[in-house]
């Protein structure tokens, strides 16, 4: 057991999560979560142990499933934490796990399976963050399947979404990218090279990929201490973002600065203007001068992108 762990470590919600156990029983399940978290990375075995046991010990509390489904998911585990979300989710009935369970289903070699997950009516009701991911997973199952136009359509339409964070669009960007040059479709991805560069530059840090750690569900981030935090690789910062606002943003660009980028762009098929619109709305929300909405403004957008999906659904059907 790492030392210096304590039970108020873990955010209100979890340690609410945990009142059906008794004081005792709570804080050592609490113990050992919190061991599984900051072991994962020095000691990834260890980490899954002490979730193993969690779950073994509070076997019918969803969070102590939930836990190593997450821990097993960034180990590579699939099968195990394919069984742990689909647990966690029958007591539950969150379907934010529907990502983890259908990126599983890739990982597990089972691309058909997790695009059934991922077109299902339960995935129709996902929003914000969770409706994201499942749409770039969506769209790698649809490259396992060497469906290219169709998967570089899903992320190419995700990429342009207003609103969406910059986390989000460099993996969109960075997925279509990998998709064109897959398909043999070279020259359009590296048209695609400048504006990649821009966002890993910003991004690349936060690592928000399909193993991040950002995405455990019902992390309360702001609760968590700062040593804690440092332990686990997560800051406040790594959920800040800014909107796609359009001409409303009231951020502007002069003539120079318009011309420059007109002419970096010259030649290329893409148009970057939303990424670079969004790389300055967020530049304006660091100085104050903007707003910080819900990532469910996004969810409007989004609808053409399921546009596509649901047409893609028709074709494989």
């Amino acid at each position: 057991m790492p030392k210096g762990l304590e039970w108020s470590m873990l955010s209100r919600e979890e340690r609410d999560r945990l009142r059906g156990l008794s004081k005792e029983h709570a804080d050592n399940i609490g113990l050992h979560i919190l061991a599984a978290y900051t072991l994962e990375e020095s000691d990834p075995q260890g980490a899954l142990d002490h979730a193993k046991w969690v779950a073994k010990q509070a076997s019918r509390v969803d969070f102590a499933r939930e836990v190593l489904a997450f821990v097993a998911y960034r180990q590579g585990d699939y099968k195990l934490a394919l069984r742990e979300f689909k647990t966690a989710k029958r007591m539950n009935g969150y379907l934010d796990y529907l990502p983890f369970i259908a990126d599983c289903e890739r990982g597990l070699g089972e691309p058909k399976k997790a695009i059934e997950v991922a077109t299902s009516d339960e995935a129709k009701q996902l929003t914000g963050e969770a409706k994201v991911e499942m749409f770039l997973v969506y769209a790698g199952a649809l490259a396992d399947l060497e469906m290219w136009n169709q998967a570089i359509e899903i992320v190419a339409k995700l990429a342009h979404s207003k609103g969406l964070p910059g986390e989000y669009r460099m993996r969109a960007l960075q997925a279509e990218q990998y998709f064109l040059d897959e398909s043999g479709r070279s020259d359009e991805a590296v048209a695609l090279d400048e504006v990649i560069d821009r966002f890993e530059e910003r991004y690349a840090d936060v690592e928000l990929d399909e193993n991040s750690d950002d995405y455990v569900v019902d992390y309360d981030v702001e609760d968590l201490p700062e040593d804690l935090q440092a332990k686990l690789g997560v800051t406040l910062d790594d959920a800040q973002y800014a909107p796609y606002d359009g001409a409303d943003s009231g951020v502007n660009m002069d003539d120079e600065t318009r011309d420059d980028e007109e002419e970096q762009r010259a030649g290329a098929e893409l148009d970057v203007e939303p990424a670079l619109e969004m790389e300055r709305n967020e530049e304006a929300d660091e100085d104050g001068t903007m707003g910080d909405p819900d990532l469910d403004d996004v969810d409007d957008d989004l609808t053409r992108v399921g546009d596509v999906e649901e047409q893609i659904k028709s074709e494989m059907e």
